[in-house]
């Protein structure tokens, strides 16, 4: 069911979307100088209401002005969007307007009157100084907003006018500038009076699956796609904050990886094997290339040995690859082939054939690479060998274990924290790309006489 929030024109919201906007209409109207926090399931029409309180407050200040800031992660998609949402609302209220509050808009500046937004983008890199919130400070995914640079550059912009803060968004690890503010806020509404204004706003996915049913036959294949344990659901659809959710690997995740075969030198008779390269740099304090060799065990990958290399030139290390894939009788082998792993990549292709497939990294390519390790790993498919007390087998779990993970929508961005490596991770996730696209076995068939 739809409901109409105000009398001013403004576009129809569902049910649980009109209670949140005009809860946070009266709040900012009666709570100055306040944030207000607010969790909806990823999908959920979050934005729409965000767009409606925006316009909302430019058609109120037409008349005696304010200026309204608001915020995303990035400019380009993030913060354009949110304008032309507001746009789009504005739209349709635009034959009430009088002529002195007609709509102008100029770059990320919109105006109704004297009253205007300007959307911004939070990230470090932007320019944001001198913009100030007289009406209110509006932060969208604010989970992805740097907590620091947030309360430096933002937080300003509304305490001179004592402008309310509203941070719109989805849980994450606990420690976000959305669950830090979260937290703060269900404290202080617990100990509020019955019936007062609330800080925080928050709408399950149940409820929008009464008001929308498709919206709930997507939310129980996202549950069964991937699990209802898993970081992704729990946080974007079950509002739940996880502790280790910016860990790539749980510490489940890293026990189950712990295989119990020993390391191997030379491949078994009759076995198949394949590999992952990942490339580093040729300067002494550049990362390491590392090549990660599994065999293939029924449906499962075993990995079964790593070689690497540290400040070696490319065509040592290419020489040396074309060797090791004699060697093991490497049926596939994935190759970063991302800027300078390019021309090594062509030579090793020249040299092995359709052995070899280069993989050039991109954001949503190294998304897919991130899901395929991890379901390889929590089906109970991939195996390390024992800890042997290498080094090699102490870096890769090193890297295994602090490796981080972010979900921006559906795409995963993962990688080491600043001042560590990632390169057996990488490594690893080529090797099992090698295994889950190789070939089936040729199965020699003689003709029926």
């Amino acid at each position: 069911m739809a409901a109409n929030p105000s009398s001013t024109g403004l576009p129809l919201l569902r049910d649980y979307q009109a209670r949140t906007f005009l809860a946070l209409a009266r709040g900012i109207e009666s709570r100055p100088g306040t944030t207000f926090t607010v969790l909806f399931p990823r999908q959920a029409g979050k934005n729409e209401v965000a767009a409606t309180l925006v316009t909302f407050l430019l058609l109120t200040n037409a008349a005696r002005g304010g200026s309204i800031v608001v915020c995303a992660p990035t400019l380009h998609p993030q913060a354009v969007i949110s304008r032309e949402r507001t746009l789009r609302a504005l739209a349709n209220v635009g034959h009430l307007l009088p002529a002195v509050a007609r709509l102008h808009v100029a770059d990320q500046v919109v105006r109704v009157g004297k009253a205007s937004a300007t959307f911004l983008s939070a990230s470090p890199e932007a320019h944001v100084a001198g913009h100030t919130a007289s009406l209110a400070l509006i932060a969208d995914e604010a989970q992805e907003i740097d907590p620091g640079w947030f309360d430096r550059q933002f937080r300003p912009m509304a305490a001179s006018a004592g402008a309310p803060t509203v941070l719109f968004g989805t849980p994450w690890d606990g420690e976000t500038l959305l669950d830090r503010a979260v937290s703060r806020n269900r404290e202080l509404d617990a100990d509020s009076p019955p019936g007062g204004p609330r800080l925080h706003h928050e709408v399950h996915w149940p409820e929008v699956a009464r008001a929308n049913p498709a919206y709930g036959d997507y939310v129980r294949a996202e549950r069964a796609r991937l699990g209802a344990t898993h970081p992704l659901f729990l946080t974007q659809y079950a509002l739940q904050t996880v502790a280790d959710a910016s860990r790539l690997f749980s510490a489940e995740d890293l026990l189950a990886l712990e295989g119990a075969h020993p390391r191997e030198d030379a491949p078994r008779a009759g076995e198949r094997y394949v590999a992952g390269l990942d490339l580093g740099g040729e300067g002494r304090e550049s990362d390491r290339s590392v090549l990660t060799i599994a065999r293939i065990d029924g449906d499962g990958i075993a990995v079964v040995s790593h070689v690497a290399w540290q400040g070696t030139p490319m065509r040592e290390i290419g020489a040396a690859v074309e060797l090791l894939a004699g060697h093991w009788c490497i049926e596939r082998l994935v190759i970063d082939a991302t800027g300078i792993g390019q021309p090594l990549a062509r030579e090793l292709e020249r040299a092995l054939g359709d052995r070899v497939e280069p993989f050039v990294f991109t954001g949503p390519s190294k998304s897919e690479l991130g899901y395929s390790l991890l379901a390889a790993l929590r089906s109970g498919r991939l195996r390390l060998y024992a800890d042997d007390g290498s080094a090699e087998a102490r870096a890769c779990r090193a890297e295994l274990d602090v490796c981080r993970s972010r979900f921006l929508g559906p795409a995963l961005r993962w990688g080491a924290p600043p001042g560590a490596h990632d390169d057996y991770v990488i490594s690893l996730a080529l090797c099992v790309r090698a295994a889950t696209s190789l070939p089936a076995p040729r199965v020699a068939v003689g003709r029926k006489r």
